[in-house]
C-alpha cells in the first residue's frame, strides 16, 4: 500500500510501475488535471497498478497519491508556483482541493 504523497514514476522493463522517488516541495502547489481515478477503499499495489493503466501514465510523469473519507484518488500532479493560478486550474480540472507545500495542507475549493 502507498502512503499519501506526489511520485515520480518509472516504468519498468515490463512496463510496469515503479514509485522510486517521493516528491517533497519546500513552496507552491500540486494541482492534479481531470485524469485522475477514484478507488473506494484502501489501495494496493493491483488497484494502483490498474489505475495509473487507465490514465496511460508514461516513464517520468509525477502522480499524487491520496486516502480521504475512504476514497483513494491517484492523480496526475503538476507542481504550481502561484496559489491563484494553482486554484484557477483546479477549478478548470474539477478538483476538490490542491496541496499546500508549504504548510503540507490541503487547500479545498
Amino acid at each position: 500500500m502507498m502512503k499519501d504523497g506526489t511520485y515520480k514514476v518509472k516504468l519498468g522493463k515490463d512496463g510496469i510501475a515503479v514509485f522510486d522517488e517521493q516528491l517533497v516541495m519546500a513552496n507552491g502547489y500540486w494541482v492534479a488535471d481531470e485524469s485522475g481515478v477514484s478507488v473506494h477503499g484502501r489501495l494496493d499495489r493491483r488497484g494502483l497498478l490498474d489505475a495509473l493503466s487507465l490514465m496511460d501514465i508514461e516513464d517520468g510523469e509525477v502522480v499524487g497519491i491520496w486516502e480521504n473519507e475512504g476514497i483513494s484518488y491517484i492523480d496526475r500532479a503538476y507542481h504550481i508556483d502561484e496559489l491563484t493560478e494553482a486554484m484557477e486550474i483546479a477549478k478548470q480540472n474539477s478538483q476538490l482541493a490542491i496541496w499546500d507545500c508549504e504548510k503540507s495542507e490541503a487547500v479545498y475549493l
